[in-house]
């Protein structure tokens, strides 16, 4: 099959499109299962969902994300993307391949089969939650477990990374207006400084928030303030994120956030708008399937090569795993550039190591149930 999985990801890779938008992936997708399927369906506007079914009461989902991001890719590879500004910057376009092949694979075996399986291209997992739109269009109607990979350029190819538990981080977004009143910077006695409200705010946060949370990220990334050095601007924005591991927290750091900003803007004779966005909720794999995944990672890449794996970045499958028991693991690809990079790029080995995973969880998940 390693041929067949280098073949569609590098088929992918020039294709790469945003999220629900993937057209074009979307009918390369259908056009490469349709064979191997018993029934196709499209939801939540491009994504692709591939049933087979043997008769059985339990079901097990293998998902694959579909998007790419905006991003103009710098590798000098002959699979180069052909669509300028979009890049498959984040191993999307090696997910599709590896189900794409599994969906070929189980099909031509599926004497071997005892459960049904479900198929699951997702759109718009970059920020868009395009698992929660598929799940609200019934994707997981009658699923028992849950089954996902990711390549990870952070781990080396040759080596299966798995979590019990919060695994992959909440996603949480915050953006603000910081309004004041604007005057001669020669005169700030007779305004509002929103800017010194907002260093206030962001060094209280930063010195108040460690000492009560742990476990958790919160980053600043954006502010922008005024347009001339001789005058103190109405407003200021900023904007960040916020992650951590459980979600009791996750609501309580929220919280806190706007009753520091509120003080903050009292003291400083300013007001603010807040927008708290509650994104992807915390990941969290399931302890029994985590336990047939370490067996299985010990028999496709031995023991010595199976890590444990926690990471701040957030991940839409987290909205199934709230709702189905599964298991989400990291696939080493590297070492290379970082995903999100514009030289991203995979060891392709790890495609094939991805592919016995998966392969195996099913064997292992109907012979244990």
């Amino acid at each position: 099959m390693i041929d067949e999985l280098i073949k569609h990801r590098r088929n992918l890779h020039r294709i790469p499109e945003l999220g629900f938008q993937e057209f074009k992936t979307s009918q390369y997708i259908i056009d490469n299962i349709k064979d191997y399927v018993d029934k196709l369906e499209v939801k939540a506007k491009t994504g692709v969902v591939g049933y087979l079914n043997n008769n059985s009461n339990k079901t097990i989902l293998l998902r694959a994300d579909m998007d790419g991001l905006p991003i103009n890719e710098e590798n000098e590879v002959e699979y180069k993307s052909t669509h300028s500004g979009v890049m498959h910057a984040c191993g999307h376009d090696a997910h599709m391949a590896i189900l794409l092949t599994l969906v070929k694979y189980f099909f031509q075996n599926r004497k071997d089969l005892k459960v049904n399986l479900r198929y699951m291209f997702q759109p718009a997992e970059e920020g868009l939650g395009g698992a929660k739109a598929m799940i609200e269009e019934g994707v997981l109607e009658n699923v028992d477990f849950a089954l996902a990979i990711h390549v990870w350029n952070e781990l080396e190819c040759g080596k299966i990374a798995l979590n019990y538990g919060p695994t992959m981080a909440s996603s949480d977004s915050f953006e603000i207006e910081i309004i004041g009143k604007g005057t001669h910077a020669a005169n700030p006695e007779l305004g509002a400084d929103p800017i010194l409200t907002a260093t206030n705010f962001i060094n209280q946060i930063y010195t108040t928030f460690p000492r009560i949370y742990k476990d958790y990220i919160l980053t600043f990334t954006y502010i922008n303030a005024g347009s001339a050095t001789n005058i103190i601007p109405q407003s200021c924005k900023i904007m960040g994120t916020v992650r951590n591991f459980n979600e009791e927290t996750r609501k309580n750091i929220a919280i806190h956030f706007e009753k520091i900003l509120k003080n903050v803007c009292n003291s400083n004779g300013t007001t603010y708008i807040l927008k708290y966005t509650f994104g992807y909720p915390v990941l969290i794999n399931d302890k029994k399937l985590y336990e047939l995944g370490i067996e299985v990672a010990e028999n496709v890449v031995g023991k010595d090569n199976v890590n444990n794996f926690k990471s701040y970045g957030s991940e839409d499958m987290a909205f199934v795993l709230q709702r189905v028991p599964g298991l989400y693991a990291a696939i080493g690809s590297g070492p290379g550039q970082p995903h999100h990079s514009s030289k991203f790029n995979i060891n392709e080995n790890s495609l094939n190591i991805a592919f016995q995973f998966l392969k195996e969880m099913v064997f292992k998940i109907q012979n244990s149930h």
